[in-house]
């Protein structure tokens, strides 16, 4: 998933760069509840919860049948909902725009499949989570003068837009908040680069770049306690992707898997109780994606979930997990 139909319609049309395609959340603490994915099995792309061991798989959506897989879920704080993207191919964009197939918008769902509602109607809206309080939602948007993401934020009910806190000449989103702080970790190409976590401010101020160009990394999660950050490497590239951890000031950057070769690990997501992280991978299934978990030191890593996307990925890396937390009584 280094590049999605966006980036890729993007070059098509003449854009500088590819941007943006992992998907990064923030992990809200709590009882470890539900794992939410994306799959392919009923014959279409559609959202399924099962529980941590791989069990009691149940598809939570029924959406008209699409070729995107991006769908990006995100649990809200409580574990009761699920934020996600989804294209309409019965919509499809105007001619010339960023996707030939269908727009993109953001949706909500019950987990239990009930309460859908569509946020957003504008087609250019994805990759979006909550704040920890669950009042906002940061999303990327992707402006219509350059077919680049900027990082935007709305009201949970898909009010209240304020749009492009980064600048709309270089591809940036995913961002996510950082726990028991006021600050965003995104990605971005912001001076040229191939890929770079970035940090800032929750109003777009001070932005600071924190890992080395050469990693090409790309910030996947922020642990449940806000000290840590999950990230691939070699995004945007067409090199294998490994998971890596680091400190939210950029030190202490540890890989923490090491696929086999021409194999990713990538999509990384840690457990609301910050002992575990859940993944996808084709490191034993080359023709589609398992999902796995393992310890947050990299050890203990158990394949939970496999064939979850049959006739595998364009890139080898197309579909995320996240896990959210159990919803109190």
């Amino acid at each position: 998933m280094r590049t999605s139909k966006f980036i890729a319609f993007s070059l098509i049309v003449g854009a500088a760069l590819l941007f943006m395609a992992e998907n990064a959340h923030a992990t809200f603490p709590g009882q470890n509840g539900k794992i939410a994915f994306v799959g392919n099995q009923s014959g279409s792309w559609q959202l399924y919860t099962m529980d941590p061991d791989g069990s009691h798989q149940t598809q939570v959506t029924n959406l008209p049948a699409t070729t995107w897989e991006l769908w990006l879920p995100a649990f809200s704080p409580d574990g009761r909902r699920i934020l996600f993207t989804h294209d309409n191919p019965l919509n499809p964009c105007p001619p010339g725009t960023y996707d030939p197939v269908g727009c993109g918008d953001l949706y909500v769902v019950n987990v239990d499949g009930s309460g859908l509602n569509r946020l957003t109607t504008d087609g250019f809206s994805w990759a979006g989570t909550w704040s920890p309080d669950g009042t906002q939602i940061v999303f990327d948007h992707i402006s219509p003068l350059t077919n680049l993401d900027t990082v935007a934020i709305m009201k949970a009910d898909g009010s209240g837009v304020e749009p492009a806190l980064t600048d709309k000449l270089w591809g940036s989103g995913f961002a996510r908040y950082i726990p028991n702080s006021q600050r965003l970790v995104f990605f971005s190409q912001n001076g040229g680069f191939i890929s770079s976590v970035w940090t800032m401010k929750i109003d777009g101020t001070s932005q600071r770049r924190v890992t080395e160009p050469a990693l090409e990394g790309f910030a996947n999660d922020v642990s449940p306690n806000g000290h840590q950050f999950l990230l691939i490497d070699h995004q945007n590239t067409d090199l294998p992707t490994a998971i890596f951890v680091m400190n939210p000031d950029g030190d202490d950057v540890k890989q923490l898997t090491f696929p086999r070769a021409g194999s990713n690990d990538g999509l990384g997501a840690y457990s609301p109780d910050g002992k575990k992280i859940v993944f996808l991978s084709n490191r034993l299934s080359p023709g589609s994606l398992d999902i796995f978990t393992m310890n947050i030191d990299g050890t203990d890593i158990q394949r939970i979930a496999s064939g979850v996307t049959v006739g595998g990925c364009p890139d080898g890396n197309c579909v995320n997990a996240t896990w959210g937390a159990k919803p109190s009584n």
